[in-house]
């Protein structure tokens, strides 16, 4: 039961920790000064959280994928780990595209709603 506990409290710090990265690196969400907003900082703004969330997705899957390779190397041979590993492989793998498949859908979108001259979708 404690291991469960300290295992949620280990999440809980992990995502409320990626919910204050962009403060702490200054990133710079909203690209307007108050009244003076327009329909382009929007998509702007949209446009950034989705390359926020994108980046998040690709860490995670990162260290799923280092746990299933750990989840491997450990198996010694037996099969219900080896598994376990190559399920979490599949699944992080499946995530993974499905996210970067929604960015890219989004992205293009967005492209299309942007009003700027010049923007070429292989600007992305």
């Amino acid at each position: 039961m404690k291991k469960i506990q300290l295992i949620n409290r280990i999440e809980i710090f992990f995502l409320t920790g990626l919910i204050w990265i962009p403060f702490i690196v200054g990133a710079d969400l909203v690209s307007c000064d108050g009244p003076n907003c327009h329909f382009e900082d929007l998509i702007t703004l949209v446009d950034s959280v989705l390359d926020y969330i994108l980046a998040i997705s690709a860490s995670i899957a990162a260290i799923m994928f280092s746990y299933a390779g750990f989840l491997y190397l450990t198996a010694q041979g037996e099969t219900g780990k080896r598994t376990k590993a190559n399920q979490v492989f599949v699944n992080v793998g499946k995530g993974l595209f499905f996210v970067v498949a929604a960015w890219l859908i989004v992205k293009a979108v967005l492209l299309g709603l942007k009003t700027k001259e010049g923007f070429y979708f292989l600007d992305l």
